[in-house]
């Protein structure tokens, strides 16, 4: 079946579709990258009379890294055998689209770290930490487990700016540079993250945890940040609303330590907040996560307490009545209802603008004087209305009381619980080339199809089940179809189903009615017949009409002589 003197070419052919194949391997340019394996490259002989193409790989193929190694493949080998008389060996066999991996420690439902070898190996088929569609952290099973050659595949090490507060054995991961992390711009693969990329962490905070926490930070003395962790202090007597505090910080290990003694330090800050220095403190152990971490760092930078400019444009009505429980006081007005000031000691002229924006933004226009954010009287009703519902009862007293009575506590308004994946900044190191000894592992995620690992969110290999491809992944991986036909120059190409024919004969028409007939292909015949997925599933009329297409390759073949 080989060419007349293909003995000649067929070296120089073999070493070119050797490095078409390693191209194939990182390639990213659809997102098949997402969800592959191993790129399913062609396989065969490189001088071969007969090429067949399909449309892309299914699941065996995918694991095996070779087209057609399921039962369509043990169908496609018996009408070769039985109608042309050819081997497997003897034709070349390609696909419309060829379909990654990485390695690292993967961070499994109940918290713990283990190396995705070790899942691969054993096929863990329990929980992993996974981002859904909104963001929110979550808990997801494990259906599929992969290992393939790295190939010449470079490595590189993905980290995060924050990562080192998860601690130091599980801040970074070594990922093939096509595998793909989510950034804030979506999925982007590892190597083409650019400076100041942001990437999600797979650690964050609760939406009801980071307001709890903005709003304690915007009250300024109330916080109180070490090495050890973050301190929140709370009025004299205040235990119940403490103790409130702490249920919603649960997540981060937060607990109440009664008759806490602050330092003299901050002393002064407690006594402008109208705080005694023996107070109820709401104690969290340890600055857990990159998201706590960095919220507490904006507020208590490098360049002293300062309100984040963001706070402008983020802060909530939950978080606002987080920061009046702490921070707020009535005083008597010149009129029937008291004027309302927050406290705002800690802050300079900047950070009382920023205040002052996020609070008009709310419907709540302030002024700032002596130093604090004062609302007029009947802004003050509307500030009482706007935080009532989310002032738990040990709080209820600091409201006036018709309001108070009109607008209950409502605890669905602290539902939202899971944690929201933190985006942080990506940093990158290019370690080195693979070798194609190496072997490097995925796994696939049920429903979120991402898992998190040490270095960040990275996608799965392969989506359950499997779909036609779409016209991008046609165009992306056409090229790699193109160039193996001009390699291997058969006489005589034979597609199978409807995407691979449409692609190489450029028409819109179906198999059905193209099939039955042979059509010129760049000087060669092309004959198209159905996909022997197809026929396993059309029964015995398909079956006899892809033989009568592979007799009429065979008749081709013999005439091309």
């Amino acid at each position: 079946m080989a060419h007349p003197g293909a003995g000649v070419r067929e070296g120089d052919a073999r070493e070119e579709l050797e490095r078409l194949r390693d191209e194939a391997r990182g390639c990213t340019r659809c997102d098949l990258a997402d969800g592959r394996t191993q790129v399913v490259f062609g396989v065969g002989s490189p001088s071969a009379d007969l090429m067949f193409v399909g449309e892309g790989p299914g699941r065996d193929e995918d694991l095996q890294g070779e087209p057609f190694v399921g039962r369509s493949g043990k169908l496609l080998d018996l009408l070769m055998r039985q109608e042309i008389g050819v081997e497997r060996d003897e034709c070349y066999i390609a696909n419309v689209v060829m379909c990654l991996t990485a390695d690292g420690l993967v961070q499994l439902g109940d918290g713990s770290w283990e190396h995705i070898g070790a899942l691969v190996r054993r096929r863990y088929g329990g929980t992993v930490r996974s981002v859904d569609a909104c963001g929110r952290i979550v808990e997801r099973r494990v259906v599929g487990w992969h290992a393939s050659p790295l190939g010449s595949r470079r490595i590189f090490r993905l980290t995060y700016r924050g990562a080192g507060g998860i601690g130091a054995a599980h801040s970074a991961v070594d990922a093939t540079g096509d595998h793909r992390v989510l950034t804030e711009q979506g999925w982007t693969p590892v190597e083409r993250l650019g400076p100041g990329a942001r990437i999600a962490t797979g650690h964050g905070l609760s939406p009801v945890a980071r307001d709890v926490l903005v709003g304690s930070l915007l009250a300024g003395g109330c916080v109180r940040v070490s090495g050890a962790g973050v301190e929140i202090v709370q009025r004299p007597g205040g235990h119940g609303y403490a103790r409130f505090k702490a249920s919603l910080l649960a997540e981060l290990g937060a607990f109440v330590e009664p008759g806490a003694q602050m330092k003299a330090a901050s002393g002064e800050g407690l006594a402008e907040a109208g705080l005694g220095r023996a107070s109820t403190v709401v104690r969290l152990p340890a600055r857990s996560t990159g998201a706590l971490q960095t919220l507490v760092e904006d507020f208590c930078g490098a360049r002293g307490s300062h309100v984040p400019d963001w706070v402008a444009g983020e802060l909530t009505p939950r978080a606002l009545a987080v920061w009046v429980c702490d921070g707020g006081r009535r005083r008597a007005g010149g009129s029937r209802y008291p004027v309302t000031e927050i406290s705002t000691c800690a802050w300079g002229v900047h950070d009382l603008d920023v205040l002052v924006a996020s609070l008009r933004r709310l419907g709540l226009p302030g002024e700032v004087t002596r130093g604090r954010v004062e609302l007029e009287p009947l802004v003050a009703r509307r500030l009482a209305r706007t935080i009532a519902p989310y002032v738990p009862e040990p709080m209820r007293h600091t409201l006036p009381a018709d309001i108070a009575s009109a607008l209950p506590f409502t605890p669905g308004l602290f539902g939202d619980r899971l944690p929201v994946t933190h985006y942080d900044e990506a940093i990158v190191e290019a370690l080195h080339c693979g070798s194609p000894g190496g072997t490097v592992y995925c796994i696939d995620v049920e429903g979120t199809h991402n898992f998190v690992t040490a270095g960040g969110v990275v996608h799965n290999c392969r989506p359950p089940g499997n779909r036609d491809p779409l016209p991008a992944e046609i165009d992306a991986c056409r090229p790699y179809l193109e160039r193996q036909i001009e390699l291997v120059a058969p006489k005589v190409v034979v597609t199978l189903g409807n995407f691979a024919t449409k692609t190489l004969l450029e028409t819109t028409e179906g198999i059905r009615r193209v099939r039955g007939h042979a059509y010129p292909f760049r000087g060669v015949h092309l004959v198209p017949t159905y996909h022997p997925a197809a026929a396993l599933r059309g029964g015995g009329v398909v079956v006899a009409e892809m033989r009568a297409d592979f007799v009429r390759a065979k008749s081709l073949l013999r005439g091309s002589r």
